[in-house]
């Protein structure tokens, strides 16, 4: 993937939100395939406290007690160019 300045989040679009990382990876390899050019975010509602908090207490007392529990949720947002928008959107 080539770096340049217009891979600089304001001059580019958003083409997903997702929270499965599974459907991330599944977009990131269409778009390498393709070869578009691609940035990816991610982002938490708690911020660096809370997700230390979080991960501590998953850790700690969730992990051991409920194997199945809910991790935290984190949103992950791929951005491309806003010429390769529309390509984009078409192959996923």
């Amino acid at each position: 993937m080539t770096q340049s300045l217009f891979m600089f989040i304001p001059f580019l679009k958003l083409l997903i939100t997702e929270v499965d990382p599974g459907e991330v990876k599944r977009v990131e390899d269409i778009l390498k395939a393709n070869d578009i050019p691609y940035r990816i975010k991610s982002s938490s509602t708690r911020g660096a406290f809370g997700r230390h908090y979080d991960s501590k207490t998953y850790q700690q007392i969730v992990m051991p007690l409920y194997i199945d529990a809910q991790r935290p949720t984190i949103t992950f947002i791929i951005y491309v160019r806003k010429r390769d928008f529309d390509r984009a959107v078409s192959l996923i």
